[in-house]
């Protein structure tokens, strides 16, 4: 199953990409800073709604099991 992650490349930038388990644990071998990426918030959503947008998408990841 592929996932979302981001690998850092400099303290101000990330690169989001999809992988496998298999690709991110090699890519971890190699020394590289990979993180799973849980949730994605717009730039356009204000402050106060975050919490309830990344509640949403963590309700929808559960629905998508069944």
């Amino acid at each position: 199953m592929r996932k979302r992650y981001t690998i850092t490349v400099h303290p101000r930038w990330d690169i989001p990409f999809e992988a496998s388990a298999e690709q991110v644990a090699d890519m971890r071998a190699d020394g590289l800073v990979v993180d799973e990426l849980c949730n994605t918030v717009p730039t356009w959503l204000p402050g106060p709604l975050v919490r309830g947008w990344c509640r949403a998408q963590d309700a929808w990841q559960w629905l998508r099991l069944f």
